[in-house]
Formats: structure tokens, C-alpha cells, sequence
């Protein structure tokens, strides 16, 4: 398995298909690391508000979440099927 299968592999749900929730927690991750890195670089004046740092880091913790949630509940129904 390669570097790509690999990163693919983490999106997808148990069906083994891609799931939109471990994408958006992703990309929220990344903009929040981002927007905090260009923020140590930058004057106050161009930081973003603190209600959009918030609505994203909120959105990124209900995706993980949910996501989290969704591969325990998963396991257990194969497990009764098999």
C-alpha cells in the first residue's frame, strides 16, 4: 500500500466507500492550522473574526465526531451479523 491508498483509505466509511464527513473535518483542520500559522506572520488587522474561527472549528469537531461515531457503530453491527 502506497502513500495515496493509504490517504484514501482514511475517507472512507466501512462500506468502504468515500465519506463526506472525514473530508470536511480535513479540510476545517487545515484551514484552521493554516489561518492560525499565516496569523503568527501577520499584523492584528488582518486576522479573521473570532465567530468564523469558532463556526469552523465547531463544524471540524462535529465531522470528526460523527465520523468517530460512525466507524464504532459500524463494527459492532458486522460483528452481530457474522
Amino acid at each position: 500500500m502506497n502513500f495515496k491508498e493509504w490517504v484514501i483509505e482514511l475517507f472512507k466509511d466501512e462500506r468502504g466507500a468515500i465519506s463526506i464527513k472525514p473530508v470536511v473535518a480535513f479540510v476545517g483542520a487545515m484551514f484552521l492550522c493554516i489561518t492560525m500559522m499565516l496569523n503568527s506572520f501577520s499584523h492584528a488587522d488582518f486576522a479573521p473574526s473570532p465567530e468564523l474561527v469558532n463556526a469552523v472549528m465547531i463544524i471540524t469537531g462535529i465531522g470528526m465526531g460523527a465520523d468517530t461515531l460512525d466507524k464504532f457503530s459500524g463494527g459492532k453491527k458486522k460483528e452481530t451479523e457474522g
